[in-house]
């Protein structure tokens, strides 16, 4: 009973339940926040049996419909309106955009994330017929200064050249020179002053994913278990995979499989986002994956199906065995991130608009991030309707990784997790404890995460609560 109320008092709240609210996703708070909460309704109906916690979804779900972009009429970055939930803010790069002195469009200067949140590109004469570019960024991080810059086509201190050349990771910024009528381009100057950055606004595929899951699964709770969804919410069963099909549709042109056969979804090269043009970490595909499977198990449709096992298959070949244990990237070892890649010296040629070099990050997937990974084997080994991919060893060595690399102990110390599942990573933070909760659906193939778990939850440190929160919650109420 405790677990039950934890659960009521992380979901309780008027954004959570009004069904009144219509909430939107511009800064990512349905993506990385509601869908978590949503989430853990659907696990609540699911262990309890009850219909209010289905109802209760469905009332969620009916806010959370109603704010998709072509309702609001609210258009992403190509001006189109979708039927999905496109976000910026923290998640997009924010563009300048740089008149020259008749107004017309001089220099866009673009800025990826992180702090690109109040991020102002300050304009100065230089002398000479040149300017610098300052782009100040928020979180307090130094200034970005490119310095004696050009319009000039036949200047080696060409704005975009010069931010090309001295673009690196830490300071990230890129410029595009727009065709313009006017004065020949020797002759123009930007005008000086102070320009805002602007976040793009995107349909982010891992965001769709996350927010699509809860209702799919809600569509197929009431197929499978028809006496824990009330008949009105059941009456709109239909409804919701439509909603879910246009949604998972918008991202149809993102779908890849390498030349190896793995399966993900990528950003596109022009997209506005940090690593534009490479695949996306592992997490972030396989949260469209979770929602592939409850499809494939509520429809029965082919492509559904194809394209889950597809998924289940490029995560099995990430695991890698470590002892009895496994370990895996947060970035696909197969990717663009995972490898790096060195500029070519034609922009057109990076496979990226907005960053021509990255340095390789091979890191282990952190103990966050693995939870969406975690509950995608889970889900796939407990859908019948798939072919066999995961085999009960293979889950029980994920399990294995929480006992063996995840949950330790130092002498004299209460028990904590580590940051990644590398098993020598540093020691987790106290919301990496928080969320140790996930682990637990393991326990059917590991019984002894569930003691680990146990001891860790019973020492945590507190943290502000957040939508994950109410979902690690419900998975301590269904599998404690």
């Amino acid at each position: 009973m405790q677990f039950f109320e934890s659960v009521e008092t992380l979901l309780s709240g008027p954004v959570t339940d009004g069904p009144t609210t219509t909430p939107h996703n511009d800064t990512g708070a349905l993506g990385w926040g509601l869908s978590w909460r949503m989430h853990a309704y659907l696990l609540m109906a699911e262990a309890t049996g009850d219909p209010g916690f289905a109802r209760r979804l469905a009332r969620m779900a009916d806010g959370v419909i109603a704010a998709r972009d072509h309702l609001r009429g609210v258009r992403e970055h190509r001006g189109l309106s979708l039927p999905v939930w496109s976000s910026a803010g923290p998640y997009t790069v924010a563009t300048a955009i740089i008149p020259d002195g008749t107004g017309v469009d001089a220099l866009h200067v673009h800025l990826c994330p992180p702090h690109t949140a109040d991020a102002v590109v300050e304009v100065t004469p230089a002398g000479d017929s040149r300017f610098d570019l300052t782009v100040n960024r928020a979180g307090g991080r130094p200034p970005i200064l490119l310095a004696q810059l050009s319009l000039d086509p036949d200047d080696p201190r060409r704005a975009d050249r010069v931010a090309y050349l001295q673009h690196r990771p830490a300071t990230p910024v890129t410029v595009d020179l727009p065709v313009a009528s006017g004065p020949p381009a020797g002759d123009r100057r930007p005008r000086p002053g102070r320009y805002p950055c602007r976040p793009a606004r995107v349909a982010l595929a891992a965001q769709t994913g996350m927010i699509t899951y809860p209702l799919a699964g809600l569509a197929r709770l009431a197929r499978e278990r028809p006496d824990a969804v009330p008949d009105d919410v059941a009456g709109r069963v239909d409804d919701y995979l439509a909603v879910v099909h246009e949604a998972l549709a918008v991202h149809d042109h993102q779908w890849r499989v390498s030349a190896e056969g793995d399966a993900h979804y990528t950003w596109l090269p022009d997209e506005p986002v940090s690593f534009a043009g490479a695949e996306l970490p592992t997490n972030e595909f396989l949260a469209v994956g979770r929602t592939l499977i409850q499809l494939a198990a509520v429809t029965g449709d082919r492509c559904y199906v194809d394209r889950a096992t597809a998924l289940a298959h490029t995560l099995r070949r990430q695991f890698q065995p470590q002892g009895d244990a496994l370990v895996w990237p947060y970035w696909p070892s197969f990717g663009r991130v995972h490898q790096g890649w060195t500029r070519t010296g034609d922009p057109a040629g990076d496979g990226s608009r907005y960053r021509p070099e990255f340095h390789a990050v091979p890191k282990a997937e952190d103990v966050t991030h693995a939870l969406i990974d975690i509950d995608f084997a889970v889900l796939y080994r407990s859908t019948p309707q798939l072919p066999e991919v995961f085999t009960d060893a293979d889950l029980r060595a994920l399990g294995r990784t929480f006992t063996r690399h995840v949950h330790f102990r130092r002498l004299g110390l209460r028990p904590t997790v580590r940051h990644d599942v590398s098993g020598h990573g540093r020691a987790g933070t106290p919301r990496h404890e928080a969320h140790v909760a996930g682990w637990l659906p393991l326990r059917r193939w590991e019984p002894t995460v569930n003691r680990g778990v146990g001891a860790v939850h019973r020492y945590r440190r507190s943290v502000p609560a957040m939508g994950v929160d109410a979902y690690c919650a419900a998975l301590l109420a269904r599998w404690s």
